[in-house]
């Protein structure tokens, strides 16, 4: 996976975990969700400006269209692919791989509260 299309499909997870939060019946999936989405901003932006102080500025990301599923849980565990994905590509650098690490973590605490919080 390239690092633009990685940053394009993380903000497609944000914006997909933002409409879940939305529309949730479950007051501690809206408040776990709203965590998700929160934490993702700061995490994918440094990660992207860590990739540009490594290899350049990124002149264009693909255009990547949320995905619009009703599973939280389903949606998470697949993001947790594409940050593994991500990983082989990255193994180079330890930021990268450190803020990959953090965007592991925030997405397996909520997969945690989705799961067993209820």
């Amino acid at each position: 996976m390239s690092c633009p299309v990685f940053i394009a499909e993380s903000f497609a997870v944000r914006t997909s975990a933002h409409m879940l939060h939305l529309a949730s019946h479950s007051y501690a999936q809206h408040i776990a969700l709203n965590e998700f989405y929160e934490g993702m901003l700061d995490k994918v932006d440094s990660f992207a400006e860590v990739y540009q102080g490594v290899n350049g500025q990124i002149e264009k990301y693909p255009s990547i269209t949320p995905d619009q599923t009703d599973d939280p849980v389903e949606l998470l565990e697949e993001y947790l692919d594409t940050i593994t994905a991500e990983e082989r590509v990255c193994k180079n650098s330890q930021a990268l791989l450190n803020i990959l690490a953090e965007l592991e973590q925030l997405t397996k605490n909520t997969l945690y509260k989705l799961k067993f919080l209820k």
